[in-house]
């Protein structure tokens, strides 16, 4: 997975229900952990354009509710696991940019 979107975290949502498919997820959302940690230590580090300020808080409370998903599918707390996501998914759509920008 490279699109971490409200799909894509919804697909992962819906293989919670599967047993089998447990460890699938917990390697799912550990890479979107990944992904995330990557760009908040990039934003963190690379301020060399300007103030990256909101997106690293934005980043950080993503990093945040992933780290706690995870540590929720590892001790098999699986209706957490779905909630944190429900989370997640309403950070990412708090924070995403308009498909058609108000330029003026």
């Amino acid at each position: 997975m490279l699109i971490i979107n409200k799909d894509s975290v919804n697909a992962i949502k819906q293989k919670l229900d599967d047993f089998g498919k447990r460890q699938e997820v917990i390697d799912e959302v550990r890479r979107m952990l990944e992904i995330k940690q990557t760009l908040l230590w990039r934003a963190e580090y690379g301020t060399c354009c300007g103030s990256l300020c909101s997106i690293t808080s934005q980043l950080t409370r993503e990093v945040e509710v992933l780290e706690n998903t995870l540590t929720a599918l590892e001790s098999g707390d699986v209706d957490r696991a779905a909630y944190l996501l429900e989370e997640y998914n309403h950070a990412l759509e708090e924070n995403r940019e308009p498909s058609q920008p108000n330029y003026r």
